[in-house]
């Protein structure tokens, strides 16, 4: 047997009748509608792998066939009543939904479509315990969605996340982060600091600054061109402190022009004219007031404040603007909506990458900081000891390699170098160079030689290489220093320095930074960008989605979550399956090979060995 063994659809299948029976068992709460619309129950089907590695009836009979999903309806009985009236089954809805996204339905519409057929829908409703009669609607979606909110999708993503961690397929040894940007569906109208406040601003004088353009104009008819359109603007009010500017942004409250009243003029007519006080001398020059555009709201007459939404506000105020390197060309690129970090367990000897953990945020500017957050979930939901963390420069944060440490972990994330002084001279004086290796009194930069994890500190060396380098006539880096007269010498290893963590913990590490296996561990980061792209390009979930605001982001990232991690993980399922069949049909010794660990060097395998 081989560490594949366990990851054929026939030892995986043995394996989760026990795993559904103790969800199950855990999971029990009574569900308090009485009548439903839709009835889930689990059955357990025959899942064949045809021989090109496509599956008969689809990802979507193999997961149902395999998972029993009746826990779902135990997490959802909080958000329901018994007086509430005749519901779908939540796990019929939860389901469908999976199922859209599985099989790659980005548009709702064309997927109820599919699910009113008879013939080609038949399998999806048979799935989730849907009759023909009593086929849901958009809007049944959407209010379910809602109803259950992110907190609900994130739990249900933790116990499939713990289905395949005791199926072996998760061990939590090393996890990657990194989050993509995804756009949301409002467009961004230019402003940066907009909130919901700018919905309902309040100006003065408005009343009085349009009559004041009108009488002029009547005054000036011989002047002015009517054709033409007047805009009255103001400040904005809420520009913030810190962005102050000798003259500050102004918006466009109303856009008017005056025309020529052809025939009676009409009841609208009259009140715009009547509210800006107007009214007797436009009669008089047989002239209306034309109202082009206006973000006003309201308007009280006593007063003559109005009240007027700006219209540099998006209809989405949660989203934000995010950056990020432009994939085609290498530029930055603006991003207004959301991020969505991922926390992703790789396992190098089976060559397996599964998102553990999920969080949504606005734009990016936060995202440094989400790494802590994902670790909470991790804990919070999994019995379990992360040995390494992976992140690349934007989570090179103190608070983070503090959390990392504190949960027994050793955080490999890129240096942030800060606008650091990095000159030769500035490296030279500070005594060691951008790995945090110290330089030795000749000026060469001394080698690690041991960690010690009591005192949490690291001790290099020179093993007097400087006379190597005198002996191969190659100049030292500091000038004029005599090695003859260097006190190092008569050591074994030369000069030595102790570097302890707590003195600068975002540069140095328990594995050297630089070392070849710091640098070996950091390619493990790839992974997370990896299990981004399978999102956004093979599944296309965030793939432009129609979300208005952060709860339903929050609610599609974790959904996003869950089908990633059944799709991938029952990808990995089938492969092995399919090299399991093609191996004892052909005794083939190069599927053998395939069906062995892959390598993993021991300086590595040393900190994540499978117990």
């Amino acid at each position: 047997m081989t560490l594949f063994d366990k990851f054929n659809i026939s030892s995986v299948s043995k394996k989760l009748n026990n795993i559904n029976v103790k969800i199950s068992a855990a999971n029990d709460k009574l569900f308090p509608c009485l009548v439903l619309l839709s009835d889930y129950q689990f059955k357990k089907r025959p899942v064949k792998i045809l021989p090109n590695g496509d599956i008969q009836g689809g990802f979507a009979k193999m997961i149902i066939s395999l998972i029993n999903f009746s826990f779902v309806r135990s997490f959802c009985a909080s958000c329901y009543s018994i007086k509430s009236p005749p519901a779908y089954d939540p796990v019929s809805l939860f389901l469908l939904e999976l199922f859209r996204y599985i099989d790659q339905y980005k548009n709702m519409d064309k997927f109820l479509e599919v699910l009113r057929d008879k013939d080609r829908g038949r399998a999806y409703r048979t799935y989730a315990g849907i009759s023909e009669e009593n086929i849901p609607t958009k809007g049944t979606f959407s209010n379910f969605k809602a109803r259950l909110g992110s907190r609900l999708y994130n739990k249900i993503f933790h116990i499939l996340v713990g289905v395949f961690c005791k199926l072996e397929m998760i061990t939590f040894n090393i996890i990657a982060h990194d989050g993509t940007l995804f756009p949301t569906r409002a467009r961004y109208k230019g402003c940066t600091w907009f909130s919901d406040k700018c919905s309902c601003v309040a100006i003065h004088n408005v009343v009085d600054r349009v009559k004041k353009q009108i009488m002029y104009r009547l005054n000036n008819l011989n002047k002015i061109n009517l054709d033409k359109a007047f805009i009255i603007k103001c400040e904005c009010p809420y520009v913030p402190e810190e962005k102050q500017y000798k003259k500050n942004p102004k918006f466009e409250v109303l856009c008017l022009k005056l025309g020529h009243i052809d025939e009676k003029p009409t009841i609208e007519q009259n009140q715009t004219a009547m509210l800006f006080n107007v009214a007797e001398e436009l009669d008089k020059h047989g002239l209306f007031i034309d109202t082009i555009r206006s973000n006003i709201t309201d308007i009280n007459l006593e007063s003559g404040d109005t009240i007027l939404r700006c219209p540099k506000i998006p209809r989405d105020t949660d989203a934000k603007i995010g950056v990020r390197r432009n994939p085609k060309n290498g530029k930055k690129q603006k991003i207004f909506g959301y991020n969505l970090v991922l926390s992703t367990s790789v396992e190098p000897d089976l060559k397996l990458e599964l998102p553990v953990a999920a969080t949504n945020i606005s734009g990016n500017g936060e995202e440094g900081k989400i790494i802590i957050n994902n670790t909470k979930q991790i804990n919070t939901h999994h019995d379990c000891q992360v040995k390494i963390d992976i992140a690349d420069a934007k989570y090179d944060i103190i608070d983070n390699y503090t959390c990392l440490r504190a949960n027994g972990s050793i955080p490999i994330i890129d240096y942030n170098k800060r606008n650091e002084n990095l000159t030769s001279e500035a490296i030279r004086k500070r005594g060691y160079d951008h790995n945090g290796w110290p330089f030795a009194p000749c000026g060469i930069v001394t080698r690690p030689n041991g960690f010690d994890k009591k005192h949490k500190r690291h001790t290099f060396c020179c093993f007097k290489k400087c006379l190597i380098s005198k002996a191969a006539g190659i100049k030292n880096i500091q000038k004029d220093y005599d090695i003859g007269s260097c006190p190092y010498v008569k050591n074994k290893k030369g000069f030595s320095k102790h570097t302890y963590i707590k003195d600068n913990p975002r540069l140095l590490s328990e594995i050297p930074r630089g070392s070849w296996r710091f640098k070996k561990l950091a390619q493990f980061r790839s992974a997370s960008e990896r299990v981004n792209s399978v999102i956004k390009e093979d599944l296309k979930i965030i793939d432009k989605p129609i979300v208005y605001n952060k709860e339903r982001a929050d609610i599609l990232a974790q959904i996003a979550a869950i089908v990633l991690l059944l799709y991938r993980a029952f990808k990995f399922i089938v492969k092995i399956s399919m090299l399991f069949a093609k191996y004892q049909l052909s005794k083939n010794p190069a599927i053998a090979i395939k069906l062995q660990p892959h390598y993993v060097p021991q300086s590595i395998l040393s900190l994540i060995q499978r117990e």
